[in-house]
């Protein structure tokens, strides 16, 4: 991680704002900025009606040079790809994970450097999620307008007003990072916070895996054990065709109506258009797929189960996690930062319940209290 000195402090809304919209100005945009040594990045996209995020807008501000990028009229966005793999450039952004996803829609994502300030900012004591529009208030003196939040960034041409609360949610990121870096710096905690912005460049942070689709699926530890592995492997299913066909997964079919299936077991069509929830569409393009996937599916209560309901703790667990949360407490209180950047309260209690490993036995926070933990409560 990267910090230097402002060298551009002085920010001027646009009054007209341009919108590259072809290959070669894009090129030469990311060209320029790759001479720079901190990006500000944020996107705008639309994922209403598809499965993965659809790319409508990326705003960059590198040297007091402010470019907005439009990737619905630009067919290769490579270049951009190569400008935040750059070693020498830090990307600057405001939680970053759901940019991430957007961008790897259009290219292999690789970040080399990343400075995100929502996570610094709970670091310096703002808070865990904190937003960009607080931090822009409280660190740079600016109320930003509100008034495009629900914009349909899919729309051609977008109005001048539009494009400047895009361009807003970059402006202020640098002046953002060099004085919660200052304040990381201060407090010794830069370290802390490269670990963390290190775990997010991590593709399985925003890359979707419908393999493992199976594992969020609300609602599956409900299901008799016997059950399961029919809803495992139908959400699996589910994921791939929604992927496929660009469509949100409920649209495929709905969580309720799976776990029916899942419970049922139908052997034929009209047992499974009985479920409430299969609807004509699913019925006509899905039917013979869900239908062979209850019939290979094993139906075995003896198996152990994928979902697991945590155990109720007993009286001595109980007080064990108590006292770990109390200790936590106190640390961050000491610290000034929120207990969940420690750990929350599920992950104390599976380590009390299963002896788990934890985020809180690595790294900086086994530095700073995973050690004492491990000393006074295993």
């Amino acid at each position: 991680m990267k910090f230097c000195k402002r060298a551009d402090d002085i920010i001027s809304p646009m009054t007209s704002i341009k919108i590259i919209r072809s290959r070669a100005s894009f090129e030469h945009a990311c060209d320029q900025l790759g001479q720079m040594q901190n990006i500000a990045l944020d996107t705008e996209f639309m994922r209403e009606k598809t499965y993965s995020p659809i790319l409508c807008l990326v705003q960059i501000r590198g040297g007091g040079k402010e470019y907005c990028i439009d990737p619905l009229a630009i067919d290769d966005l490579q270049a951009l790809g190569d400008l935040l793999a750059k070693p020498s450039v830090t990307s600057i952004l405001h939680s970053c994970r759901q940019d991430f996803e957007a961008l790897d829609t259009r290219f292999f994502l690789s970040v080399a450097d990343l400075f995100d300030t929502q996570l610094a900012a709970a670091f310096c004591g703002y808070g865990d999620q904190v937003s960009y529009a607080a931090m822009v208030e409280r660190l740079a003196g600016v109320k930003l307008a509100k008034s495009h939040t629900r914009a349909n960034w899919q729309t051609r041409p977008l109005s001048n007003a539009e494009l400047a609360y895009a361009m807003d949610d970059v402006r202020y990121l640098d002046v953002i990072r060099e004085r919660l870096g200052e304040e990381l710096e201060h407090s010794g905690r830069t370290a802390w916070f490269e670990e963390e912005c290190a775990r997010q460049l991590d593709p399985d942070f925003w890359r979707l895996d419908p393999s493992t689709a199976w594992r969020k699926l609300k609602g599956g530890a409900n299901l008799p054990v016997d059950a399961q592995e029919t809803a495992r492997r139908l959400a699996v299913w589910r994921e791939q065709r929604a992927s496929e066909r660009d469509r949100p997964r409920e649209w495929v079919l709905s969580t309720a109506a799976l776990l029916q299936i899942s419970r049922a077991a139908p052997a034929n069509k009209a047992r499974l258009a009985e479920i409430e929830g299969v609807n004509p569409g699913v019925l006509r393009h899905s039917a013979e797929t869900i239908l062979e996937i209850c019939a290979q599916a094993p139906r075995d209560p003896t198996v152990k189960p994928l979902w697991v309901r945590p155990q109720l703790l007993d009286s001595e667990q109980k007080q064990r996690a108590k006292g770990i949360m109390n200790l936590l407490r106190q640390v961050s209180d000491e610290l000034k930062i929120s207990v969940s950047l420690l750990a929350n309260r599920n992950a104390v209690e599976r380590f009390v319940r299963d002896d788990a490993e934890i985020d809180l036995f690595h790294g900086w926070r086994r530095e700073v209290i995973g050690a004492q933990v491990l000393r006074e409560f295993s």
